[in-house]
């Protein structure tokens, strides 16, 4: 009988080697995932499936690290169906993290803290995926892997490795947007989730752009949730001051963030939209400060100058339809000042602040 394999034994790759090529398959799938086009990704699927046939044949209860390997093959080939998208590709990509998570369960989960950290990130995947399919049923599928994914990493939540704090600061912001899908969104909870993600992704957003990603989206879900809360009843004053302060931080933490970074361009208009309206709705003497700061060379578009030409004109109209013989001097002062600062700044940014 004819067969492919040598027929001594002794000539048959070992473990190890065996390991080692299903490595090699699976960082060349990786690199093709990267690349983003469906040809690359439908070619990094083969990868992984190749990967993950060379480690089912090894005693993966003898060396931890070959289950490990496995549970990376499974793990990124349900990244590249969820990639490639589509319903059956979709059942499949979930199908694989089950069985990833499975393995990673027989795992010595306490005896290294990276094996519960892969464990979180495959709950968290598996919630990305349902959060694909869409609909209600998989926006709550999604929110329980994510709640899942939390429990997993009970008692790491101080883990001062960087990889611990970029899955912990995605996997709540990931929460936060779930928790805004639902049928009835839950926006308190929504903003309570991004306030946690923003916990972990505040720590090194500075310099690394994985937690800088997962804080600049965090701050959106915060802004829109936040919008949400000031416009439902009964809002208690003290409240309502704090959603503003931490909205209007969050915007601009978002303008700073994002400065050089086009890839947020769109999601940077639209937090400059919601700050001008935020501003000049309930902070008028920030207004200025904060449009030149948004505005700043090299970092404005047109979509922005329109929105701070359109905020400008109605601060200045709003000021000067006050009835300003019912204010206090102090108060007037402080509004003849916000509207000389917006005058100035309409100027040197070439806009009019005429009222409309």
């Amino acid at each position: 009988m004819d067969s492919d394999l040598p027929s001594d034994p002794a000539l048959l790759p070992s473990p190890d080697q065996v390991h080692a090529e299903a490595n090699q398959w699976t960082l060349h799938g990786i690199d093709l995932m990267q690349r983003g086009d469906r040809d690359s990704l439908l070619e990094a699927l083969l990868c992984f499936e190749q990967a993950i046939a060379l480690r089912e044949t090894l005693p993966l209860d003898e060396n931890p690290l070959f289950r490990w390997g496995l549970t990376a093959g499974w793990m990124n080939r349900a990244d590249a169906l969820t990639r490639l998208g589509g319903p059956d590709r979709l059942i499949k990509a979930l199908s694989c993290y089950d069985i990833a998570i499975a393995h990673l369960h027989r795992l010595p989960l306490d005896s290294h803290p990276i094996y519960r950290w892969r464990l979180c990130v495959a709950w968290m995947n598996r919630g990305i995926t349902e959060q694909t399919r869409a609909g209600e049923l998989a926006f709550s599928n999604a929110l329980r892997c994510f709640d899942t994914a939390v429990q997993v990493m009970n008692g790491q939540e101080t883990n001062p490795s960087l990889d611990y704090q970029q899955v912990q600061a995605s996997l709540w912001m990931n929460r936060a947007n779930a928790l805004l899908q639902l049928p009835s969104p839950e926006w308190a909870a929504a903003a309570d989730s991004a306030r946690r993600a923003l916990t972990h992704s505040c720590i090194s957003e500075d310099q690394d752009p994985i937690a800088a990603e997962a804080g600049i989206k965090a701050r959106h879900t915060l802004c829109h949730a936040l919008a949400h809360l000031l416009e439902t009843p009964p809002v208690d004053v003290a409240s309502a001051d704090n959603w503003i302060v931490e909205a209007t931080d969050a915007v601009e933490d978002v303008m700073r963030l994002t400065r050089h970074d086009v890839r947020f361009q769109s999601l940077r208009e639209e937090l400059f939209h919601f700050g001008c309206r935020m501003y000049r709705a309930f902070q008028p003497h920030f207004l200025a400060e904060f449009l030149e700061d948004g505005l700043e060379l090299g970092a404005q578009t047109e979509i922005m100058r329109k929105a701070a030409h359109e905020s400008l004109m109605q601060a200045a109209f709003q000021i000067q339809q006050e009835n300003l013989a019912s204010y206090t001097p102090s108060k007037l002062d402080r509004l003849i000042q916000t509207l000389q600062a917006l005058s100035e700044t309409g100027e040197r940014l070439g806009f009019r602040t005429d009222s409309p």
